[in-house]
């Protein structure tokens, strides 16, 4: 059996979560991903995946197998485009994942852009407020608005993300302007996530730090709904700059408590932590960082 191919389908199959879908990016029949899996694990002499009707799910051997079979694969890519570079061209399939509406707002103007340089990469954009898994979901990149990920994974930051707290002109005139961080509790807030019956921000000011209560009409998971929903008068929300600097500057959002900070988060590109990076990946990250102005 030819190795490598073999390999190829087997890693296709864990990606894509399915034999369809490896054969549909392989360019091949259904049939022979599933042979050369199956030789595969003939010729390892164990087990490496548990198919059932509608997915497939790794055994602990093929856990492992999978992650050094990633790492050959990569090198082997790694290896042809060094070969390639006096062609200055990148090849392949770079499948990113972002959530919603950093993917609409920031990532998606930079992608022209990115395929001007690169035209021979083709790339596949999945936007989810969801936390991907990035191995799981097949992706080459996968940005998150957070802290950073656990060691599991490699990350770099691309971009410090501030958050602002805002609500618009009609809702202060309604329900007053907050003078201090106690205010917020007995005022409406528009919260991010799917917790009911309050939560707790934090806010710091140099030295000092104050938790407060908050309590609301809405939780939502993507930020641009909480946005119109500000915006709307419905309440107060604590949202990414580069979600509300635009209506801010508008006068459609008025920023509150500015001397308040809430804890500092960041846009990372995060990726399986193989050995040797894609060169595409790697000039995507490298793209991101210098585009956008983050640590590099």
């Amino acid at each position: 059996m030819d190795r490598i191919e073999c390999m190829r389908a087997f890693v296709e199959a864990v990606k894509s979560n399915g034999f369809a879908a490896a054969a549909r990016t392989l360019d091949v029949p259904r049939s022979k991903v599933s042979k050369q899996i199956q030789a595969l694990e003939e010729e390892l002499g164990v087990q490496l995946l548990m198919r059932t009707t509608r997915s497939l799910h790794l055994t602990s051997a093929g856990s492992e197998y999978f992650e050094s079979a990633r790492d050959i694969l990569a090198a082997i890519e790694e290896a042809e485009q060094c070969a390639q570079a006096g062609t200055g061209e990148l090849k392949g399939t770079l499948r990113i994942n972002a959530p919603m509406s950093f993917g609409i707002r920031v990532l998606a103007p930079l992608v022209p852009l990115f395929n001007a340089a690169h035209p021979k990469v083709e790339l596949e954009i999945v936007l989810s407020d969801q936390v991907v898994d990035p191995i799981q979901g097949g992706f080459d990149v996968t940005v998150r608005i957070a802290s950073l990920p656990d060691s599991s994974l490699a990350a770099r930051t691309i971009m410090p993300a501030p958050r602002l707290l805002v609500a618009s002109p009609a809702y202060l005139e309604r329900a007053g302007v907050p003078q201090s961080p106690a205010d917020l509790e007995s005022h409406a807030f528009l919260e991010y996530g799917y917790r009911q019956g309050g939560a707790t921000l934090l806010l710091t000011r140099g030295d000092e730090s104050v938790r407060v209560h908050t309590t609301g009409p809405l939780f939502a998971n993507n930020g641009d709904v909480l946005a119109v929903a500000a915006e709307g008068g419905m309440g107060i929300a604590l949202l990414p700059a580069f979600i509300v600097g635009e209506a801010v500057e508008a006068g459609r959002l008025v920023p509150l408590l500015t001397d308040w900070s809430a804890p500092p988060i960041t846009v990372n590109a995060v990726f399986p932590s193989a050995r040797r990076m894609p060169m595409k990946t790697r000039a995507f990250i490298d793209f991101m960082a210098s585009s956008l102005g983050g640590n590099r």
